[in-house]
């Protein structure tokens, strides 16, 4: 139960700090009463729909139990699902599944190429200023969008045709080494004072080498990845920030700490 507990809650804290197709959601809107109603919303609509999903999986273990005739053994765990609606389903609402499926997934992974070619060009491209023109930013993101979306069929095919027995254990290996280290570093700048940038990146690598040899060489489950590269990630970063000088900027209303110095500095600028 803890396992699932533990490992559940690092799991879904990883897209809502660091993954820009949920923290976009609550970024598009006007004010902070805004952006808590899109995450209580989206809260709120993960429980029913993780319910149909892990019921549908419940559904087909016991079906296929029951019919074990039905079941191809040389089929992977991820083409059991396709399986029994290309099987089992009437023709007409096979179809319609298929079609449903597609939709949400393309709206998923439209949202995330877009939002990974806005990073490369906000982020890495506009800071060196090689680029004199808003028209050019937009092309270069484009062209960015079309290559990103070759590399994910591309990376789609490998997977297709490795030998990997389900993809969902995959995910949760990828999504503990990158995601975990990643939301790490954003707890590390909300909830501590006393990180600083070199601190945090250490942390980061830190987390990630740790994680892989857990993965490699333990038997931790795999819904515990999260949990341990965030944890790791935050360990080791705070404890390495005390090898170098303290920031000199201000980080009033970037923590939880200081959030009160950023009301205090906007009410003092409204009185004078």
């Amino acid at each position: 139960m803890w396992v699932v507990v533990l490992g559940g809650i690092a799991q879904n804290l990883v897209p809502y700090t660091s993954d820009m197709a949920v923290v976009q959601r609550y970024m598009a809107v006007s004010d902070t009463t805004r952006a808590r109603k899109a995450i209580w919303t989206n809260a709120v609509a993960v429980l029913p729909a993780s319910l149909l999903f892990f019921g549908v999986g419940t559904a087909l273990f016991v079906f296929y139990a029951n019919n074990p005739g039905r079941l191809d053994p040389t089929f992977k765990t991820d083409a059991i699902f396709p399986l029994f609606i290309a099987r089992e389903l009437p023709i007409g609402i096979g179809g319609l599944v298929v079609a449903g499926i597609f939709a949400a997934a393309q709206s998923t992974i439209s949202t995330s190429i877009n939002s990974m070619s806005t990073a490369l060009v906000t982020d890495f491209v506009r800071p060196l200023d090689w680029i004199r023109t808003e028209r050019g930013y937009l092309r270069l993101a484009r062209i960015l969008t079309v290559a990103l979306g070759v590399f994910g069929v591309l990376l789609a095919l490998l997977f297709a045709s490795s030998d990997i027995k389900s993809l969902w254990d995959q995910f949760m290996k990828i999504l503990g080494l990158f995601g975990g280290s990643m939301c790490g570093l954003f707890c590390l700048g909300i909830f501590t004072t006393r990180t600083n940038g070199r601190g945090a990146i250490i942390g980061a690598l830190a987390g990630a080498v740790g994680l892989f040899l857990i993965q490699r060489y333990t038997d931790v489950h795999l819904l515990l990845y999260a949990l341990v590269g965030i944890g790791g990630c935050c360990v080791a970063g705070y404890l390495a920030s005390f090898a170098f000088a303290p920031m000199k900027k201000s980080i009033a209303g970037l923590t939880i700490h200081t959030l009160g110095e950023s009301a205090d500095r906007s009410e003092t600028c409204v009185k004078e």
